[in-house]
């Protein structure tokens, strides 16, 4: 892993990778589609775009902080790969870069 870089998708996109990286602190386990981690990683007090979340999960994936499977089913599913300290990092990071 490369280290928390500077992502230009927009704030909603940094608002996303920063809520999966708290998300994963506490749930370090967790593993879902994305249509599940809309509903479940997110409350219906944080509206995220399906859009939104496909390009941080592609982007998170692309840079090692999870890890994207395909199951028996055809669906896939997202997973952590990253350590604790590499989360706050990334979830610190994208505060800083925020508007």
């Amino acid at each position: 892993m490369d280290g928390p870089e500077k992502m230009d998708d927009g704030f909603e996109s940094r608002t996303i990778v920063r809520g999966l990286a708290a998300y994963l602190q506490i749930h370090p386990l967790a593993c879902d589609t994305a249509e599940g981690i809309a509903r479940w990683w997110f409350g219906a007090e944080e509206e995220v775009t399906m859009q939104g979340l496909t390009k941080a999960l592609q982007w998170m994936a692309q840079r090692g902080y999870i890890e994207e499977t395909v199951a028996a089913d055809g669906r896939r599913r997202y997973r952590c790969r990253a350590s604790q300290a590499e989360l706050a990092a990334l979830q610190a990071s994208m505060a800083r870069n925020e508007p």
